[in-house]
């Protein structure tokens, strides 16, 4: 068995694990050692390719806020050392389309409002103080951040504090619109992006889907070359300050002795030629989940009453099937842009997540049509993404099935629904099912093959308001030299994660660390 050394031991790749990695190589001088269990680097942010110089991006779609001078910005730029660009997606980047209305999203937040006033001439107070509150939420999600960086004890006079933010920022997204708005009509708009973080407005934190309205308010942007820039050239910086970034590692332990953590267990490579291998560091950052460090990396009830707040949290985790799109032509041949297109099929975004398996009977509820292909400018060749939430529980039958083995009525299955939802974007755009020339589909088993994520989560633990007032749920887990990082740290999403990434960088730095990366940051430009 193989026994290595390193300072810092990250395990997973996502945005979370590679910021981490890279901030803690340039600032710290640490020798990071990361560890995937995938056979490419990058979590959400890699993407695949496929003869015809065709590629997909597996979760990174369109991220907000990285304008010149932009914080998110400032970071991407610090922890790829300014490897990536950024394209502005045009204006309107978002459509959201219902049976009945569609309204395209501009990417100015005067416009957006305006747009609005401009349907519901009725509700232009309430529209007003619905962008007043969006802002107000987003800072009390900066105070729960700074919970993270302070002692355990501070955290709950801080959140007396701002408990004012804190009643607003905890209020059911659902229970916030209904109260604030009369139109049912509006409401639904308002709530259209909860697909990007997974829970619908009866379950979700109204900080949340503030953290989401609020990130996009200036607009998309899209990395030029596709979203495994990003990953590869963060890896390149880990390599170059010399720090390792391996692949087909899956961490199964990690190693305690003396009730703190000195290392982690790992199987290199795939199938019956996988080799035990052990390494050791002082220090063990997860980018796996919380779930899956606490419940399932740690020694049973290592973590106590926190693994069992976790594991039931995550029950309500959200999972989706993607299918991947190779195109004839340009999705513009058929009146498509650039633009997230959201097809809803109703106006109750609720009733909506709760019928998302009668996808299988030809009814899909509503999904996610997006072209990366459209938005990179180095791309040769069209492509497509169409994206549906699916339970884990409709898959689950062939969990202990190899990948790409899982049988005849496995893809049986993948082909049905990749029909159903071909169909029901042709509905709204006639011509498009013409315009394929090859599909893909990947379910929650998919992701829960690549990720490790427990039900093929694809957000992490569900951010309801219960989540956020999980005390014990922070960058130091109660495992000693064992810490958290990614979207369950803040919040999901590429720039939630990255954000997670940066909060527990900076606590591992010390009292002055998140000043270390900011001003690194500045120095960069």
């Amino acid at each position: 068995m193989t026994e290595q050394h390193a300072d810092v031991i990250v395990i997973g790749s996502g945005i979370g694990g590679l910021t981490v990695a890279s901030l803690m190589a340039q600032l710290a001088h640490k020798r990071v050692l990361v560890l995937e269990r995938h056979f490419k680097l990058g979590g959400f942010t890699h993407s695949f390719s496929r003869p015809g110089n065709r590629s997909w991006d597996v979760g990174l779609h369109y991220v907000g806020e990285v304008e010149n001078g932009s914080m998110a910005r400032d970071i991407f730029d610090l922890i790829t050392q300014q490897q990536v660009q950024w394209q502005k997606m045009d204006s309107p980047f978002e459509k959201f389309v219902y049976p009945d209305m569609t309204l395209e999203v501009p990417d100015e937040e005067e416009a957006y409002q305006a747009a609005l006033m401009e349907m519901f001439p009725h509700e232009v107070d309430a529209i007003r103080t619905f962008f007043a509150d969006v802002r107000t939420a987003r800072k009390w999600l900066q105070v729960y951040t700074l919970i993270q960086l302070m002692p355990k004890r501070v955290g709950p006079l801080l959140r007396v504090v701002f408990r004012g933010k804190e009643k607003l920022a905890l209020s059911l997204t659902g229970t916030y619109l209904k109260r604030r708005f009369r139109d049912p009509r509006l409401r639904a708009i308002l709530a259209s992006q909860w697909g990007n973080y997974g829970l619908p407005p009866s379950k979700s934190a109204f900080l949340i889907h503030a953290a989401i309205v609020g990130h996009y308010l200036n607009g998309g942007y899209y990395p030029v070359g596709g979203a495994s820039t990003i990953a590869n050239s963060i890896a390149s910086v880990i390599e170059k300050y010399g720090g390792r970034c391996l692949v087909n590692h899956t961490v199964t332990d990690i190693l305690l002795k003396d009730g703190k953590a000195i290392g982690v267990k790992a199987l290199a490579g795939s199938g019956t030629r996988a080799e035990e291998v052990v390494y050791y560091a002082p220090v063990i950052v997860s980018a796996a989940g919380a779930y899956t460090t606490l419940c399932k990396l740690l020694p049973p009830c290592v973590a106590g009453l926190l693994a069992k707040e976790v594991e039931r949290l995550s029950q309500d985790s959200f999972s989706a099937v993607t299918v991947y799109l190779a195109l004839k032509d340009s999705p513009k041949t058929v009146g498509l842009t650039a633009a997230n297109h959201w097809l809803f099929s109703s106006m109750d975004h609720d009733d909506m997540y709760r019928r998302a398996e009668q996808i299988l009977d030809g009814r899909p509820a509503y999904c996610f049509l997006s072209f990366p292909s459209l938005r990179n400018p180095q791309a040769t060749s069209h492509t497509a993404e169409i994206i549906a939430p699916l339970p884990y529980h409709v898959v689950a039958q062939w969990r202990e099935r190899p990948w790409k083995r899982r049988g005849e009525d496995y893809e049986a299955l993948k082909r049905r629904v990749a029909e159903t939802l071909l169909s029901f974007v042709e509905a709204y755009f006639p011509g498009f099912k013409s315009l394929v020339d090859a599909w893909e589909v990947s379910t929650p088993l998919t992701i829960e093959t690549f990720t490790g994520h427990r039900f093929g989560a694809m957000y992490g633990l569900p951010a309801t308001p219960e989540r956020y007032c999980l005390s014990g749920l922070r960058v130091q887990t109660p495992v000693p030299n064992v810490y958290l990082t990614g979207a369950d740290v803040i919040s999901p999403g590429i720039v939630g994660a990255m954000m997670g990434g940066v909060t527990t960088a900076a606590h591992l730095m010390g009292i002055n660390g998140f000043y270390r990366i900011m001003t690194a940051a500045k120095h960069l430009k």
